[in-house]
């Protein structure tokens, strides 16, 4: 039948199949397989499942727990999956559980770092004794995994101890997959600006950034949020500095330029404040946090909250819009936004909650503490991760680095 069928006619049909099966259809024909995995397609097909990603129920989840016998120490164990965001969420709930193929054979006894996730694509930070830190790009829907090379800014004595932020992304204007890497030289105190560079999966190597670099400093355990084709991350000023100022730092990666984005007046010299960027409804979303408690407005002290703030308009200060606050004692990070409209919130023992805005109800999910005469489980809050997932065919045609790119840190590491 396919030779009755005009080209253009195959590529409208290859394109609306699922992952799953386009990976199957690769051993129809060499035709076939040359069309599958071009870059061309993977960008169209890419592209596709972006469109029309609004009914898409899928989303990425971890969490990590400790569990101890009272006898030995405690064990860590991690799971990631792919669960529905409906109403079987929850620790009993359907799901997939997604393994990477890097952990068991390179990183038997560490957890990785998730920095970021976009379209199905994964990418992870792991340490190793030997090689220092590792990068690792995963796509659970075609079971790959590539191992990036060491990044070119390492470590040293001389310079003191470096911190690193990152931020992850895409870039629709080259199709290309980006990591950047703001490193901090830490001997005493942190000095900004950073040193940046980045890492694109079309090339294949790091290279430094030359556009300036933001004088701000980034905590170290910010996670970014991509959003607008930038990413994004919480920062202020120095300490050196006479005034101190929280703003966003975003970091476009189509241009590769970093900008600074206002936050809302209430929050711009506030000190103390756990804040955190995240997206909701694809709006880029600022979730401060302050322990001690503020009335944004009237500077009284009142019962510890989050409050939830939307950019309306990317880019314009002044349609962030307070959407509403969170008052649950004793939590700790709002982890995502749920389709429903509910958010995803951890307390300081590490209990997953479910919180309803309009009803201000919360609902408890089983990831909670448990206790037996024999057993003790709980959950660790900051391992907890929530992002949509939608599948894609990026890294099918990449080539796998892990034996490369380990065999070039051993190298590395020796003369380190």
């Amino acid at each position: 039948m396919l030779d009755y069928l005009p080209d253009e006619v195959v590529l409208e049909i290859l394109i609306r199949l699922p992952v799953k099966s386009l990976v199957r259809f690769r051993c129809v024909c060499k035709d076939w397989l040359s069309l599958i995995s071009s870059n061309a397609f993977i960008a169209a097909h890419t592209n596709r499942s972006l469109s029309r990603s609004d009914g898409n129920n899928k989303i990425l989840f971890r969490y990590g727990q400790l569990v101890g016998t009272g006898l030995t120490p405690p064990r860590c164990f991690e799971q990631l999956s792919l669960r529905s965001d409906d109403g079987s969420f929850g620790y009993n709930g359907n799901f997939i559980q997604l393994n990477c193929p890097l952990e068991r054979a390179v990183f038997p006894n560490n957890f990785p770092n998730m920095l970021g996730s976009w379209n199905g694509l994964i990418c992870l930070k792991y340490y190793h004794p030997s090689y220092g830190y590792c990068y690792t790009l995963w796509n659970p829907s075609i079971h790959k995994a590539v191992s990036l090379p060491e990044p070119n800014l390492v470590s040293s004595k001389s310079d003191g101890i470096l911190k690193h932020s990152h931020g992850f992304g895409y870039d629709p204007s080259t199709n290309d997959v980006k990591l950047v890497r703001l490193a901090y030289h830490e001997p005493h105190i942190m000095k900004v600006p950073p040193l940046v560079e980045i890492y694109t999966l079309n090339t294949g190597c790091w290279r430094a950034v030359t556009s300036p670099a933001p004088s701000y400093i980034i905590n170290e355990r910010c996670l970014s949020v991509f959003v607008n084709g930038a990413s994004h991350w919480v920062a202020h000023t120095p300490p050196n500095e006479p005034t101190f100022r929280n703003v966003i730092v975003a970091f476009d990666m189509g241009d590769e330029v970093f900008r600074e984005i206002a936050v809302p007046n209430c929050f711009v010299g506030k000190l103390y404040l756990n804040m955190t960027v995240a997206v909701r409804d694809g709006l880029l979303c600022l979730v401060p946090f302050n322990e001690r408690g503020f009335n944004e407005r009237e500077e009284e002290q009142e019962k510890e909250c989050f409050y939830i703030w939307v950019m309306k308009e990317y880019g314009i200060r002044e349609s962030w819009t307070k959407l509403f606050n969170i008052h649950i004692g004793g939590l700790k990070r709002v982890v995502g936004f749920r389709k429903n409209g509910e958010v995803l919130v951890t307390d300081r023992c590490g209990e997953l909650l479910s919180y309803e805005p309009n009803t201000q109800l919360e609902t408890r999910l089983g990831f909670c503490k448990f206790s037996s005469l024999e057993t003790k489980i709980w959950f660790v809050e900051s391992w907890f991760y929530l992002d949509k997932y939608i599948e894609s065919l990026i890294l099918l045609n990449a080539k796998n680095g892990v034996p490369g790119g380990l065999a070039n840190r051993s190298a590395s590491s020796a003369r380190r």
